[in-house]
């Protein structure tokens, strides 16, 4: 009974180990996702480097660099976790086994005793003709053989306990080996981080001399940003004239994780939300989407199957395309050419214009916003990572 107990609670014991965490292949999943990133930041942060606004290009990818490193060394510790977790599991399994081999080594070795107390073929007939009848002497004959049995299955289920005790052993030492690598993962990954804050800090001194320049630049985005919201908005106020397509509303909310990135290759430099000023002290920056620098082709795709709603001029953000999906927008700002026209109707993939290449702030950079009527929602949760 308490063997049954101890089994039991081991295995009541196994969803609260692994509740609300992830796997250790979805964590490395993630890190490969955060690796690509890291390696795609680090070759444009090499770039060279000539001038205040390269300056201030730079500090925007060190400062998500730096996000990210502290989000790989978070995802290494969490696999830390997993694995001390897996490692604690085996290892009470292995004392649960090893316990019923104790028992099953004793219970075995006394049916090797007793059997060979009762060796021989002719203790064996003897006991089946004395018998008073056939039937008694049947019955005899069907004992033997159960008891021949269980000999038999005690001697097989001590071998197949002993088999899951040294594969569970070489499983602990597998997911030790692992721990250890991790663990030096997360020492390197520190060291970058290291070096990592330390340039950030440089660039922010040789920033902090262009203050009255860094002021300008933010109000010139605050304007063209505002402009936008406007013009969204608008939007929307025209379209709850209309009957808005519920199907379409559905099929988009239904992506959500999933839609392909607009870009081919990117990085999100600025995040959605508001957050501080990597220079400035006490401003506060407020993105009404995500600014994804492009690494490669500036070509931009539409992101899920819609309508355009409208092809708009914002100074400080080029063109920008606004497409409708029910009552889903997607926006696509910083364009310098646009390959639709209000009123087409576009498929998911379909190329929609590129990027403004020439050097400015937003060189290389397309903002995309998504709006649900007039909420905004954080397009970074929509996109498949």
């Amino acid at each position: 009974m308490k063997k049954f107990l101890g089994s039991l609670f081991i295995f009541l014991l196994l969803p609260c180990f692994y509740a609300g965490s992830q796997s250790v292949e979805d964590l490395r999943n993630e890190r490969e996702s955060l690796l690509k990133e890291i390696s795609n930041t680090s070759l444009l942060i090499e770039e060279k480097k000539e001038s205040r606004l390269d300056n201030l290009r730079e500090l925007n990818l060190i400062e998500r660099e730096v996000s990210t490193r502290e989000r790989l060394i978070e995802n290494f510790r969490e696999e830390i976790e997993q694995l001390d977790r897996q490692i604690e599991v085996n290892q009470m399994l292995v004392n649960d086994l090893e316990s019923d081999i104790i028992n099953l080594k004793e219970e075995y070795s006394r049916l090797i005793r007793d059997s060979y107390q009762r060796k021989g073929d002719l203790n064996y007939l003897m006991f089946l003709f004395s018998a008073e009848d056939f039937s008694k002497g049947y019955l005899r004959y069907r004992l033997f053989k159960e008891y021949s049995r269980y000999r038999q299955k005690q001697g097989e289920l001590l071998v197949q306990n002993q088999n899951k005790v040294a594969a569970l052993l070489r499983e602990i030492q597998q997911q030790k080996s692992e721990k250890e690598e991790v663990l030096s993962s997360i020492e390197n990954e520190v060291h970058r981080l290291t070096l990592n804050k330390k340039r950030k800090s440089r660039l922010i001194q040789r920033l902090m001399t262009e203050q009255q320049w860094l002021q300008k630049s933010l109000k010139e985005k605050e304007k063209a940003a505002a402009q936008l919201e406007n013009k969204i908005r608008e939007l929307i106020a025209a379209q709850k004239k209309e009957n808005i397509n519920a199907a379409e509303s559905g099929e988009f909310a239904d992506r959500m994780g999933k839609l392909n990135w607009p870009v081919t290759n990117g990085l999100i430099v600025n995040e959605f939300g508001e957050h501080r000023h990597p220079v400035l002290k006490n401003v506060t920056i407020k993105n009404n989407g995500i600014d994804i620098r492009v690494t490669g082709s500036s070509d931009v795709y539409c992101v899920h199957n819609g309508q355009v709603s409208t092809v708009v001029a914002i100074p400080g953000l080029n063109k920008a395309v606004i497409v409708r999906h029910g009552k889903y927008l997607t926006v696509y700002g910083n364009l310098v050419d646009v390959f639709v026209s209000k009123g087409d109707i576009v498929s998911a993939g379909q190329k929609i214009g590129q990027i403004y290449r020439d050097n400015s702030e937003m060189k290389e950079i397309l903002h995309f916003e998504i709006w649900e009527e007039n909420n905004k929602l954080d397009p970074e949760q929509w996109l498949i990572r």
